[in-house]
């Protein structure tokens, strides 16, 4: 996880009214909509990556540089299929959702996305950054951007992956302390994934609930991963050794 205090504009108190960021939403949307007539597969690709990179907390965490050089079969993938990954993963985020009241649930929106090594991370969450200070939104939560990558996690982790990323939304805040352990507690138990102990460490949470690596990241991105398809929206308690945090 790394949300940068700096650009999220988390609000304190899910309940409140909100207003939710009709451009980002819609991009949400638009992205887990198979594509109409016969768009040019890297063209969309491109267009993707960049949304991407605008919602991003650091732009250049989006790379495919680490996958394919020149990037043309990945981005041909990426074109043709991205929106049945996006789909997998708001169906994985809307289960997680469900164990909020509705006046409470949190405005999150979700992403696949190739992430660089560099970053050091298989995920994380953002901010909505169009709010700007001093409208009439201001006091109001913002949207909260998750992005993950879906080719560092075997398939049927997933929904951890995602839960981790959406318990730093709920927790508002970075960093892996009493907030987010409660929250990650939370989704754990709705969903059935593996539960935290209660004496857990900042530094173990990093990795929580424990999801399992693949051994070759970038093939996903090239259509070579393993196969996902419909996959359970729970990892149930699963062992795992950690990869990088989230």
């Amino acid at each position: 996880m790394a949300c940068d205090p700096q650009r999220d504009r988390f609000q304190q108190g899910w309940g409140a009214a909100s207003t939710f960021d009709q451009h980002a939403q819609f991009q949400a949307v638009y992205w887990q909509r198979a594509p109409t007539g016969s768009p040019d597969p890297e063209r969309r690709a491109a267009q993707y990556l960049g949304v991407l990179r605008d919602l991003a907390v650091e732009p250049r965490w989006i790379s495919l540089a680490h996958v394919a050089d020149p990037p043309g079969e990945a981005l041909r993938w990426i074109g043709q299929h991205i929106h049945r990954v996006n789909q997998r993963l708001q169906t994985i985020l809307s289960d997680l959702l469900g164990c909020f009241e509705p006046a409470l649930s949190p405005h999150v929106q979700v992403f696949a996305a190739p992430i660089a090594p560099q970053a050091g991370v298989d995920g994380f969450c953002c901010g909505d950054r169009s709010s700007l200070p001093g409208n009439a939104l201001q006091g109001m939560p913002s949207a909260v951007t998750l992005m993950v990558d879906p080719g560092r996690i075997v398939a049927a982790d997933w929904p951890g992956l995602v839960a981790h990323e959406l318990a730093h939304g709920v927790a508002q805040r970075p960093g892996h302390g009493a907030e987010f352990s409660r929250a990650i507690a939370h989704l754990c138990l709705a969903q059935d994934l593996p539960l935290p102990p209660p004496t857990l460490d900042a530094e173990t949470l990093r990795y929580w609930p424990p999801c399992r690596p693949t051994p070759q990241p970038g093939l996903f991105w090239l259509g070579r991963g393993e196969a996902w398809g419909d996959r359970p929206s729970s990892s149930g308690t699963a062992q795992a050794s950690p990869g990088l945090p989230h």
